[in-house]
């Protein structure tokens, strides 16, 4: 089960940044991987609480259902229930303020269905993750000097 982890500074407010993460169905805006996102449930207060998604991954087409938690202030953490190509796919999105810069951590961990050797599933994930981290700090960025 590779955990993988990747921090980035990035020029906008926290605020800003966790705006982003929470607005699921802007994803496919600023990740061309994901084709498609669905707000399914939403929790009392109005906070998205399961979500669908539809990705193109290296070529691999799947769909994700994964529900969404909101842990502590500035994160984000989502859990797969059910989807294609892996088992378990757990994402925590956490930003701490710093003024004028923030640093934005994301944690990814997974299993894949197939047996794979588990440094090539780190490696794939942890390219992943670097899209992941690398459009989230330009989108941010992008928002915040308008």
């Amino acid at each position: 089960m590779p955990l993988v982890s990747k921090t980035v500074e990035v020029a906008a407010p926290a605020e800003s940044i966790m705006a982003i993460v929470a607005d699921f169905e802007s994803y496919p805006l600023w990740n061309e991987e994901i084709k498609g996102c669905w707000i399914l449930a939403r929790y009392d207060d109005g906070r998205p609480s399961q979500l669908r998604l539809d990705v193109v991954v290296q070529g691999q087409s799947g769909t994700f259902i994964t529900a969404v938690y909101y842990p502590g202030e500035n994160q984000i953490y989502t859990v797969l229930q059910q989807g294609d190509h892996f088992d378990k796919q757990d994402q925590k999105f956490s930003v701490v303020g710093l003024g004028a810069t923030s640093l934005l951590t994301v944690d990814l961990d997974v299993e894949t269905k197939l047996a794979l050797p588990k440094p090539m599933v780190k490696k794939a994930i942890a390219d992943t993750l670097d899209y992941l981290a690398d459009n989230l700090k330009t989108r941010a960025e992008q928002l915040a000097t308008g």
